[in-house]
């Protein structure tokens, strides 16, 4: 049996060799086994000489001679016994050794080098013959090595050690385990714990035929994590060498030098591959692109992008503005050209496009600085984003309390400007009054189907005896559910009754202001009216919001210091904190512990925007020219519809945490879905659908739970670029356009600042450590040749089993000597 100390020695094992032998426990050694062997010879020659000269009657001399081996073989047998012959069991224990490979698989990874130096292009060559003219992906370089000749490079590093095949970005990720060539050719034998220790092997025949696919998407690039995270996970295996296959930039995590003096102290052999053109680069590439998510048809718009360029200083560089549509096919038209010339070595230079399109669609903007013939990276020319060109004619709900003097400009604006559609809704009027308004109304939009036809609902000073709770409720579905704008402005007759209404209360938690519930001794005390008017104070912050731009004019214009126009205003306690101020009053007087009274705001209210109006006198701002009222309210309405007309189908909408997404990255998708009376979707999944150029996907949204109609899933994107996200609404009549949203997925800026490999770190990297080396990817095959075997073993020898001391070999002993003795009778040798 097996000793307690020898069962836990073999629990630390790789792997255990079970080998026995025979053996004789009392066998003579030296002199004495010579002596023994030839008295054993004497012997058995004098049993034979007795037996032939033995002459008595009725034996032959074939008997006798048969008689004495006999005899013979019982001296012999007790020969035997007496030198002890055992079973001795042996267990060799086997310590396996590793070969750790670390795959580098950061975004750095996925970029092209064009090889210009003769000896870049000739190590290109000899991996990828015909290609060396072409850009080359450093991961592809990566694969080849691995898997070339059904994966030599591998099998040749399993041939004395197990091979650990690892990735690494940010930290080390296992891929695989491959089995050593050695321990292939004897059986195993379980052990003690051994079923929790086994590892997923790979053998040689599955080796042989294993594909190789190592995409690169990490954001950073951490060797110092990764190595430390691979040894410790090898506790007290030995480590016969470090492969790493990487182009060195390490841009987190200790440095180079830190990670060699590390590898040296652990005495860790590193043996290093560099991959990419460690040239000095020359690139151009498009940095950053900035342009508004929706725009109106015709209305003029901005494409800002930033240009850097690496040694390329004093070149001048084309770049054009391309455009298409984003439901067709093709590289798009060239709409817009500019050069740039770069002054120095990394610098950067801004380009901006002003554009307007006057079809409605969606379309994708393209920034593309056509690859120069010495560049080195090939895929960061390129950028483009989608605007959303929005159709001019708004539907407006506009509501008014009685017929003010806004409520009389902003309708006939409004009916004049063929980009709105509006109804007209004036509470005073009596019943069978003439309406105002392009599509006349004869009563209040009370039900979804009337009122989520709109785009937004204006309200001046609406009275609150008409405007029921389910009514409010409705409101604050169309803006909040379908992306509608609300504006609430305040006047003297009904502002007080509207804030003090329950009925009013949904609306009112919408606007983007607190309600002060002292506002009317507020007011008694700063008086009803001034006796003069203020101009509105602009925030700092606000000063170049969409809704404050003013007209432009070549003289005499004015801006919102000079606009005068507030006599009275409804005083609120203060903003809430996601809103916007856009106004705050110009009298010093009208203000509060939290800052001068506020006259205009605006926020996001789930998937729409709200706006509050304190004041009443925008229409006195046409003393001043009628473009001040008129460019106000436009820009307002605009502001306020713009995210239900940016929102797809009103019966979905899609949202992502965010509009820019790294390589890599999860993208974490979210709808928002309606049946088609306007309640919460009630299915368990959808499906969205995700594009980038030829490559397409599909993206499953599961039900979320206690959020009705809310759906959510997750997908990462393959590669850089920009990614169009669809989703078909279900249940959805013929035509209806699904809903979408764009993202764009860039490579991380950490990963693209050094681009070049740095051949000469990696170089002292490889020097610093014992036993390490340095190769170019040409070179590849000969490093498997350089690892030694470092397994370890150790042999337990287990107690004997006798094999003397057995009943069957007395009875074979008592058996021959009585076949000797009967045979002897029958024979009258007796």
């Amino acid at each position: 049996m097996i000793s307690t100390a020898g069962t836990n020695l073999i629990a630390q094992a790789s792997r255990v060799q079970i080998e026995q032998r025979l053996e004789l426990a009392n066998r003579p050694a030296g002199w004495s086994a010579v002596a023994a062997l030839a008295a054993a010879l004497a012997l058995c020659w004098l049993i034979v000489w007795l037996y032939r000269r033995e002459r008595r009657a009725g034996a032959s001399t074939r008997v006798r001679l048969a008689l004495a081996a006999v005899r013979c073989v019982v001296m012999l047998a007790l020969l035997g016994i007496w030198f002890q012959p055992v079973i001795a069991t042996y267990l060799h224990r086997w310590i396996d050794s590793y070969t750790l490979v670390l795959v580098d698989t950061s975004s750095s990874m996925d970029l092209q080098d064009r090889y210009r130096s003769a000896d870049g292009i000739e190590r290109v060559a000899a991996l990828l013959p015909g290609r060396q003219r072409e850009p080359i992906r450093r991961s592809e370089l990566v694969e080849k090595i691995l898997s070339q000749s059904h994966n030599k490079f591998l099998r040749d590093l399993a041939a004395n050690n197990r091979v650990k095949l690892y990735t690494f970005s940010d930290d080390a990720r296992t891929v695989c385990t491959l089995r050593s060539a050695s321990e292939e050719r004897f059986k195993e034998v379980a052990t003690p714990g051994s079923a929790a220790r086994q590892e997923a092997l790979v053998g040689s025949n599955q080796l042989a035929s294993m594909p190789i696919d190592l995409p690169a998407r990490g954001a950073v690039t951490n060797l110092d994590r990764a190595l430390r995270e691979c040894t410790n996970a090898m506790g007290q295996s030995p480590i016969a060498g470090v492969v790493i296959l990487t182009d060195g930039g390490v841009n987190q995590g200790d440095s180079i030098e830190a990670i060699g003096h590390w590898a040296r102290e652990h005495k860790l052999p590193l043996q290093v591959v560099g991959v990419g053109d460690s040239s000095p680069p020359q690139n151009v590439r498009v940095a950053e692109l900035i342009a508004p998510d929706n725009v109106f048809a015709e209305d003029p718009f901005a494409i800002i992008t930033q240009t850097r360029g690496q040694g390329v200083a004093g070149e001048t560089f084309q770049v054009n503005l391309i455009e298409r549509r984003a439901d067709s096919g093709g590289p798009g038209r060239i709409v817009a050209t500019k050069s740039v010339t770069f002054a120095q070595d990394d610098d950067v230079q801004p380009v901006t496009f002003e554009h307007r399109q006057g079809a409605v669609g969606r379309y994708v903007y393209q920034v593309n600085v056509p690859v120069g013939p010495t560049e080195s990276i090939a895929d960061d020319n390129t950028r483009q984003t989608v605007v959303n060109v929005i159709e001019n004619k708004l539907r407006v709900l506009l509501i008014a309390g009685g017929p003010s003097w806004n409520y009389r400009y902003l309708s006939r604006l409004l009916q004049r400007d063929n980009t709105f559609e509006v109804s007209c809704w004036l509470q005073s009027a009596d019943i069978d009054a003439v309406r105002d308004g392009d599509v006349v109304i004869d009563h209040l939009p009370a039900t979804p189907e009337e009122l989520f036809a709109y785009d937004a609902v204006i309200m001046l000073d609406p009275d609150p005896l008409e405007l029921t709770a389910d009514w409010c409720a409705l409101v604050t579905e169309l803006v909040t559910r379908h992306g509608g704008g609300l504006l609430y402005e305040a006047a003297r007759p009904h502002a007080a009754s509207f804030f003090n209404d329950p009925a009013c209360g949904d609306i009112i938690k919408m606007l983007p202001i607190t309600p002060d519930p002292d506002a009317e001794i507020v007011l008694n005390e700063i008086g009803h009216y001034q006796t003069q008017p203020y101009s509105p104070l602009i925030p700092p912050a606000a000063a170049g919001h969409p809704v404050l731009k003013l007209p432009d004019r070549d003289t005499g214009g004015v801006g919102w210091g000079q606009l005068g126009g507030v006599y009275w205003h409804y005083p609120v306690l203060r903003e809430k904190p996601v809103a916007t101020v856009l106004m705050r009053h110009g009298n010093p007087r009208m203000s509060n512990a939290y800052g001068r009274h506020v006259l205009a705001a605006t926020q996001y209210v789930g998937a729409g925007r709200t706006a509050f109006l304190g004041f009443d006198g925008t229409w006195r701002w046409r003393a001043f020219g009628e473009e001040y009222f008129n460019q106000f309210w436009v820009h307002m309405i605009r502001y306020l519809v713009e995210g239900k007309l940016s929102g797809g189908n009103r019966r979905g909408m899609l949202l992502t945490e965010s509009d820019t997404y790294q390589l890599g990255e999860t993208v974490r998708v979210t709808a928002r879905l309606f049946d088609p009376s306007f309640r919460p979707l009630q299915i368990d999944s959808v499906d969205a659908h995700y594009s980038m150029d030829n490559e397409k996907g599909d993206v499953v949204l599961q039900k979320t739970a206690d959020r009705p109609g809310w759906y959510e899933g997750r997908f990462i994107p393959s590669r850089t670029g920009l990614c169009e996200l669809t989703l078909p609404i279900p249940d959805a009549d013929v035509g209806t356009e699904p809903a979408r949203k764009e993202i764009q997925v860039v490579r991380p800026n950490l990963e693209i600042v050094q681009p070049r490999m740095q051949r000469e770190s990696l170089i002292f990297l490889a020097e610093q450590s014992p036993g390490g080396h340095y190769y170019d990817v040409d070179e590849a095959g000969r490093l498997p040749s350089q690892i030694p075997d470092r397994h370890e073993s150790t042999t337990i020898r287990s107690r004997p089993a006798p094999l003397w001391d057995r009943g069957w070999v007395l009875a074979t002993l008592v058996g021959l000597l009585c076949v000797e003795w009967g045979l002897r009778k029958a024979f009258s040798l007796l």
